[in-house]
């Protein structure tokens, strides 16, 4: 299906200066957008006075705004990179003028700890921090066979009470990244004292044969709960992994005994899931909660193909126990990820950085995690390898793909979701393949927050192999959407920027609905079924993730560095 563009009415003849709502780092890429500029010269005034009108002032940067207006509505685009001197902005665009601006190299230090308050808040079982502790301490019964388990601890996820496997268990990494990268000053045991209570539910749900029990999401309110005992979709097994391996590097000097435990539970996970191909590859539950039939199709679809994400996992666990055959098996399985791309020349098929759902190379992967930035990372590693030529040659169709996808709209958006061009399926024309900027499939509709953010990391690594600018640029581009340079002018993390929409509330689920907490990132913007933008209302549009607010914790800090390292 194709899009037609779409200006909201109110755009019509009035000028609006849309900006990230936070800041901008010095050596950061810095963009507005102007939506029906009166003019297309722009200025950036930098503000000297301490006056209310801050009159006294003297022009930073002049420069020409660029018109983009092939998807997601007609934006003029002004790109003041070059202004790098810390200090407090505004913008003029004949005689508009925006919000002031700040840069700063610290401009994201608050966010971060902001960001952080959504664990200690969201803490499930009797902690002394949970917005309604004590809360679910008889978690929970098995469904197949009634019998208690005690899984007392954890987060729950999003605006409701459930502790998904195949998402929860990214906070692990998000609050590692956090101490590894940032080590903020206010921590004071904080982040170590999170990643315990995460531990209390995620090393409890590994079973005796190494492998992890799904989830603890229903009955969904405050009474007992059940434990799902299958497998979860095997992106969560190496999410878990991934956050225990970065934990066990974070909690090291801090904690050792519970570093070794962390390191333990990566191995007995990483253990069961070599033992066979089809907990490498398939997501088959013997059991599905009460109306989620739609998990098995989505999730055997969305994160495929799973090698990316054990490439990944096999890259931490190598870094943390430095056992050759941990790499090894990270490039076997870069090769595996590699054959299953689709290839060829970017120019003539925009679809040649996706990737395939399996071997049989017919249906296109919707999205990926963690296997562009497994490839990038273990061309930094192992820049010598026989095969390393072909894990770059990857890494920059992927790459390009989103640079060039984030060029098609004024926002620098990129579509992270793909699909086949075959009968049934919708989407935006991309060449062999249909790509979406919103998340649409069988009926299951959400926001985009996660895999921008995860496209942004990605980014990061392909900037370190490469040294290209503009993927350090695209990535920067990801995080100013979520906090307010889109058509709506709205931050998606609660209690950072402006204009955030009214919360998703669980009306009839349970009582007292979950309340509003800084540092609730959103799932995000929801796209209408031609993929265009659409007005927030309550929905899960406005639901608090735990996912996206790890990622966007991981790529902050990133960012935030005056070099981009990788932990």
């Amino acid at each position: 299906m194709t899009s037609t563009k779409r200006v909201p009415k109110s755009d019509k003849g009035n000028t609006r200066i849309l900006v990230n709502h936070v800041g901008f780092l010095p050596q950061g890429a810095k963009h507005v957008v102007i939506v029906n500029p009166p003019e297309k010269k722009f200025e950036v005034v930098k503000c000297l006075g301490t006056d209310s009108r801050y009159k006294i002032s003297e022009i930073a940067y002049t420069g020409q705004l660029k018109r983009v207006n092939a998807e997601l509505g007609d934006g003029w685009v002004g790109d003041f990179s070059t202004v790098r001197d810390e200090g407090i902005y505004k913008i003029l665009c004949g005689k508009a003028v925006s919000r002031l601006i700040v840069i700063y190299g610290e401009t994201y230090d608050q966010m971060l700890r902001v960001l952080f308050n959504y664990y200690p808040t969201q803490r499930c079982g009797d902690s002394r921090t949970g917005w309604h502790a004590p809360c679910h301490v008889d978690d929970a019964y098995r469904d197949d066979t009634g019998e208690h388990v005690d899984l007392v601890g954890g987060w729950h996820q999003s605006g409701d009470l459930r502790k998904w496997m195949m998402g929860t268990p990214l906070g692990l990494s998000g609050l590692s990244q956090l101490g590894l990268l940032h080590n903020p000053r206010w921590d004071e045991g904080q982040i170590a004292d999170e990643l315990r209570w995460g531990n209390r539910y995620f090393h409890k749900m590994i079973r005796p044969d190494g492998g992890l029990m799904e989830h603890v999401v229903f009955p969904g309110d405050w009474s007992s709960r059940k434990v799902y005992p299958n497998d979860p979709p095997p992106h969560g097994s190496y999410m878990t992994i991934i956050g225990q391996a970065l934990a066990t590097r974070y909690m090291k000097e801090r904690d050792p005994e519970h570093s070794r435990k962390c390191l333990a539970a990566a191995r007995r996970i990483w253990n069961y899931m070599s033992e066979s191909p089809d907990r490498h590859r398939h997501y088959s539950p013997a059991i599905l909660p009460p109306d989620h039939d739609w998990l098995k199709s989505v999730f055997n679809t969305y994160c495929t193909p799973a090698c990316g994400d054990a490439l990944y996992a096999a890259i931490k666990l190598f870094e943390v126990t430095g056992e050759t055959i941990f790499c090894d098996q990270a490039c076997k399985l870069a090769n595996e990820l590699v054959s299953l791309q689709v290839g060829g020349d970017i120019e003539k098929d925009l679809a040649a950085a996706c990737f395939y759902s399996d071997s049989s190379r017919k249906e296109l992967a919707m999205s990926s995690l963690f296997g562009p930035a497994g490839l990038a990372e273990l061309l930094l590693l192992r820049p010598d390898h026989p095969d390393s030529s072909h894990w770059r040659r990857a890494v920059l169709l992927i790459a390009e793909q989103k640079c060039r996808m984030a060029e098609q709209n004024p926002w620098g958006l990129i579509p992270p979701f793909w699909c086949s061009d075959t009968p049934g399926t919708t989407g935006r024309p991309g060449g062999s393949g249909l790509y979406r900027y919103f998340f649409r499939h069988q009926g299951l509709v959400t926001g985009s927050n996660l895999d921008i953010t995860t496209a942004g990391i990605f980014l990061l690594r392909a900037h370190l192999v490469t040294g290209d600018m503009r993927y350090l640029a695209a990535a920067q581009r990801q995080v100013d959407w979520i906090l307010g340079c889109n058509p709506f002018d709205i931050s998606t993390v609660e209690g950072v920027g402006l204009n955030q929409p009214q919360r998703f509330i669980n009306v009839g689920y349970f009582f007292p609905p979950t309340p509003q907490i800084p540092g609730g990132v959103m799932t995000g913007i929801f796209g209408d079924t031609e993929d265009n933008p659409i007005p927030f209302i309550n929905n899960c549009s406005t639901e608090y993730d735990l996912p996206p607010n790890a990622a966007l914790i991981w790529l902050l800090c990133e960012l935030s560095t005056s070099k981009v390292k990788v932990a």
